[in-house]
């Protein structure tokens, strides 16, 4: 096992920096290179460093601001960063509070390290987590989870209220999925195959996202996407005007 830790890319989220250095120190004592472990100090950045770095397991506290462990676990989960939707992800919590494991549990977390965290806790919770059958890559799933945050509510809950029907439509364009951008926005629903909703409109679709898309053709039967145009301004900052003739 320790040479299979040897290499492991590991990404520790605590708003505590002591913790941080604990989880850190426990980390290379099992083996672990110093530089393949990043830090993070919260949630955000934590999202920044998944689109810089591919890692093979997150270790994330819960309670942090603005944005918590378990934002950052459906952030990743929906597909939303640079790594794999379905990556190993060890919940670092003070207290077991009920509902923070019934919404881990259902964004399918790969266990809990109590804090302060202990090194055999964190090396057993590893090993179980790698050794785990990933869950099933379907970015599209996790949606619906509700963490219960200010942040879940502003950024994922908004986007499946009900949109009002008279607001205008702006310029829109059929792309193919293999041909849409990351960030691309939607101008109408997304439905797969068999008519579930995926994406509503008004969301971005990411890289993630599109790939699978791209790779589980036969799954959501997803070809085409309507996107909202971008029109590009000109030098003074007015829309450019589309060609005639």
């Amino acid at each position: 096992m320790s040479n299979e830790l040897e290499k492991l890319k590991i990404l520790v989220v605590d708003d505590q920096s002591l913790v941080r250095t604990l989880v850190s120190q426990s980390l290379q004592s099992m083996g672990i290179r110093a530089e393949n472990i990043s830090q993070a100090p919260d949630g955000s950045t934590a999202m920044r460093t998944l689109d810089m770095r591919m890692v093979d397991l997150v270790l994330c506290d819960v309670e942090m601001k603005p944005m918590n462990g378990l934002d950052l676990l459906k952030e990743l989960r929906c597909g939303h960063t640079m790594n794999a939707s379905n990556l190993p992800f060890i919940i670092l919590s003070g207290h077991a509070d009920r509902g923070n494991v019934t919404v881990a549990v259902q964004l399918h977390a790969d266990g809990f390290v109590v804090k302060p965290p202990k090194p055999v806790d964190v090396e057993k919770a590893i090993s179980q987590a790698l050794r785990r059958t990933r869950p099933e890559v379907d970015p599209f799933s996790y949606y619906g989870v509700d963490t219960g945050t200010d942040y879940d509510k502003k950024v994922f809950r908004r986007l499946f209220e009900p949109r009002p029907e008279d607001l205008p439509d702006g310029p829109n364009e059929t792309v193919t999925v293999n041909s849409a951008k990351p960030g691309a926005v939607l101008a109408e629903d997304l439905f797969s195959k068999s008519g579930h909703l995926l994406l509503p409109r008004g969301a971005s679709i990411s890289a993630n996202q599109l790939a699978v898309l791209r790779n589980y053709s036969d799954r959501y039967g997803v070809h085409q996407l309507v996107v909202e145009k971008v029109v590009e301004a000109t030098a003074d900052g007015d829309p450019a005007s589309e060609p005639t003739g």
